[in-house]
Parts: C-alpha cells; structure tokens; sequence
C-alpha cells in the first residue's frame, strides 16, 4: 500500500530525514516518537491537501502512485484526520447534514441502520443528529469525525494524534471503535502515547528525529 525510500523533506528551512517505510494493505501502524521527529510533518507531505513543502526520495508510493502523481483524487480512497480537524466543522450544518453531505461526496446512500450502528459504537447518542457543532463537547466532535471518515468507506485512514485532550471513557470508546477495523483497511496513526499504539497496532514505526526536524 505505502512504499517510502530515502525519503527527505524540506518544509520552511528544516531537513527531516525519514526511515524507509513499508506498510502492506489492511496493516494497522502506528508512529510514535518525541515531538521534534516529524511525524505530522510526513502526513501532511503525504496526505494533506496543499503541502507548501518539498519531497526528495528514492521511492514514495501509495496504492502503487508515485507521490508527485497524486491529486485530489486520493481522497477517493483515502480519509486523513490531520490534528483538530474537529475544527473544521460547518457551523451552519447539523450533524445529520454532515453525515448526508459526506455520503452524497462519496456516491453513497444514507442507511440509518448503518449510522445508528456507527454512533453506538461511538457511544454517540442519537439525538446527537440534530445537534450543531457549538453544542457539542471536544469529544464528541473527535468521534464524529472519526465516525464521517469511515462513512466514505476508505482504503486508507490516516489519523493524527485522535487521541488528543480528551477523557478517558472517550479514549477508549475511540480504541474499540478502531480496533474493530483491524485488517479490515489499512491504517496509520500518530500518537505521543506509545501505550495506546501497543493496544491498537499491529506494529509500530518509530521516529527518533532527524536531522533539524520539527512536528
């Protein structure tokens, strides 16, 4: 699925430096590593939408692509949660509004057996379809942008540090909603926290800072 080699990138003045990475399709890896090493500054060269930075490698591959290649059509198959991508939320767009116009980007049906499977999961209650985002707690906004990325049924799903500010009945509401998609698609996520990683993952990548890189 992702093929990286000798992968070197320069993003406002800083050189990193990265590992070679091999991850096989439906693997769950997590990448961990002090802040400093450059974790989220490879997902978003890999992943983001308008990456301002430069990428030199020998090898950089998704889905068989070379990375260069890729345009927005990745985001046909794959679902990336960069940090505080709750914040993205229409504030004019209640939830259900949400769910309606992810389904209908991604050429899907609304099935409300499917979202009422989900939000349980999720320990999202169902009155929530109605709320707006300014009525909803960090929380909930973290499991329902987890809940909208696998909507669009991707083969990637790519989750930076999801974990982040919240408590710990909604960390673990997250890690067995995640841990039932083991080796269902491929998965990639970040996280400070190498204890969540060992409970999730099939393995973990570390990454232990090279050369002047920053997150």
């Amino acid at each position: 699925m992702i093929i990286i080699e000798n992968l070197k990138v320069f993003y406002n003045k800083i050189t990193i430096s990265y590992p070679n990475i091999h991850i096989k399709g439906n693997e769950f890896v997590g990448i961990y590593g002090k802040s400093g090493c450059g974790k989220t500054s490879l997902l978003e060269a890999l992943f983001g939408l308008d990456f301002q930075g430069e990428l030199e490698y020998d090898k950089c591959t998704i889905n068989n692509v070379d990375v260069k290649e890729l345009d927005t059509r990745k985001y046909d198959y794959i679902s990336y949660c960069p940090q505080f991508s709750q914040n993205a939320l229409n504030p004019k767009l209640s939830v259900l509004e949400h769910i309606r116009l992810t389904l209908k980007g991604n050429g899907l049906k609304y099935n409300p057996g499917e979202i009422a499977d989900l939000m349980d999961r999720l320990a999202l209650d169902p009155i929530l379809l109605d709320y707006y985002p300014y009525m909803l707690s960090g929380g909930q906004k973290q499991r329902l942008i987890l809940l909208f990325s696998i909507l669009k049924r991707p083969k990637l799903l790519i989750l930076d540090e999801p974990s982040s500010a919240i408590d710990l009945i909604t960390l673990r509401n997250i890690v067995e909603f995640l841990t039932s998609f083991r080796g269902k698609l491929t998965i990639i996520m970040v996280a400070h926290q190498k204890v969540l990683l060992e409970k999730v993952t099939d393995r973990i990548i570390v990454l232990e800072g090279y050369d002047n890189a920053k997150d």
